[in-house]
């Protein structure tokens, strides 16, 4: 099978289970807004915020960790993959004890019960076991044990949801058990999976948990960042405009990751490809590295491009007529994910060289940016404002990574422009 066919492959699997998985609050979304109270939706909202957000102090990355150990023929993986998870019990304790400790301020702040945070930790260190078994599949090439692992997790997410919420009438309870149930039970099966194929090895290695610490650490302050770019458009827009304009963007904001949940599909079959063309290096790879990545950032723009153009006629078929409005918020938002792809693409090279604490200085840099640069243009631009910020925010980002990748490896870009770097590339 050629390259270009097993990337097409790869591609249409990622994106068939980014696709399903990510459709959840859109299937959701007609039934939770007529059966919960807004207050009870937005315990829901947080609540898997806060998920998303543990996940980075329990999970420490430690799924990047193993994904580039992958490509390292010295390192004994299994034994790695067990040592990742060993460290994980640990963090998820000392989380698990600081959110303890800290439960009433953080119920107040985030406005969820005390247990449900409790709870939360353990979800966050459940959905970090499940991002290591889906990451060995992604490495080894095994794109459908990987996308029907995340459909079936997600059918289960959605199908108990349902059930908890119209049969035994539960609030907003019955989404977040649904949420926990399949994480949970998901988790369980990837350990059992890793175990049954023999690909963890339950030992602790020393020189292990100080590469894994020093590739996890140094994201931490990277998913404070990115934390900043994600939720503070929310809260800004809410404190200028009002909750129900932060409602209608919202919609814009789901209809807009469509690119870049294609992007995210495309970037992790072109992970493993890049990785491997990084580790067996020849006097034409940087030229060849160059051309591809080059025909990714093209295909990127054309994507988001084409998407934008038809959303007008979609819209109105997907989006209820008092959400009309929100056009050109999505429009906006998935032209800004065409950037957010290409960032994926470089921020690669800096994942695969172990330089992530340069990453991670990015990340917390241009977060603090966001939160100004979105204050601003929501007050002089109103909702739109937020919309163009996001933008701007993910071009900064990928030319920041851009930047930092050419600093720690650098590539001949201008053979892009030479007829001589055709020619040895070819």
């Amino acid at each position: 099978m050629t390259v270009l066919k097993r990337l097409v492959n790869s591609t249409a699997t990622y994106a068939l289970a980014n696709v399903i998985n990510s459709a959840i609050p859109f299937l959701l979304l007609p039934v939770l807004t007529r059966v919960l109270a807004p207050a009870e939706y937005g315990v829901v909202t947080m609540f898997a915020t806060v998920v998303s957000v543990l996940t980075a102090f329990t999970g420490l990355s430690i799924h990047g960790a193993v994904s580039v150990r992958h490509f390292d023929a010295d390192t004994d993986h299994p034994r790695f993959v067990g040592t990742c998870l060993g460290l994980l019990a640990v963090s998820t304790s000392l989380v698990l004890l600081s959110v303890w400790l800290m439960a009433g301020p953080l119920s107040r702040w985030v406005e969820i019960p005390e247990g449900w945070l409790l709870v939360a930790v353990l979800a966050s260190a459940a959905q970090a076991v499940v991002q290591v078994r889906l990451v060995v599949w992604q490495v080894r090439n095994e794109v459908w044990s990987y996308g029907l692992f995340q459909i079936l997790q997600t059918a289960l997410n959605l199908g108990l949801s349902l059930g908890l919420i119209l049969l035994l009438g539960l609030g907003w309870e019955g989404r977040v058990l649904g949420i926990c149930v399949a994480v949970f039970l998901f988790a369980g099966l990837a350990l059992y999976g890793l175990q049954r194929r023999a690909l963890v090895r339950w030992s602790i290695d020393r020189e292990y948990i100080r590469a894994a610490l020093n590739f996890g650490v140094p994201l931490i302050p990277h998913a404070v960042g990115a934390m900043m770019i994600a939720m503070s458009d929310r809260f800004i827009i809410t404190h200028l405009l009002g909750i129900g304009v932060t409602g209608a963007y919202a919609v814009g904001v789901q209809m807009g990751m469509v690119v870049g949940l294609l992007a995210d599909a495309f970037v992790k079959a072109f992970g493993p490809h890049l990785f491997s063309e990084l580790k067996n290096q020849d006097p034409a790879s940087g030229v060849r590295i160059v051309r591809q990545c080059a025909a990714v950032f093209l295909g990127f723009m054309v994507l988001a491009l084409g998407y934008v153009a038809s959303l007008p006629y979609l819209y109105p078929l997907i989006v209820g007529e008092q959400y009309g409005a929100s056009l050109p918020i999505a429009q906006l938002i998935g032209f800004g994910n065409a950037f957010m792809g290409m960032y994926y693409v470089v921020a690669g090279f800096l994942f695969f060289f172990e330089r992530t604490r340069l990453l991670a200085k990015l990340t917390l840099v241009v977060g603090v940016i966001s939160i100004f640069l979105t204050y601003a243009l929501v007050g002089s631009m109103g909702v739109s404002g937020a919309a163009l910020a996001y933008v701007l925010v993910q071009l900064l980002f990928f030319l920041g990574a851009w930047y930092l990748a050419q600093r720690v490896f650098p590539l001949p870009w201008g053979s892009l422009f030479s007829k001589r770097g055709h020619l040895n590339a070819g």
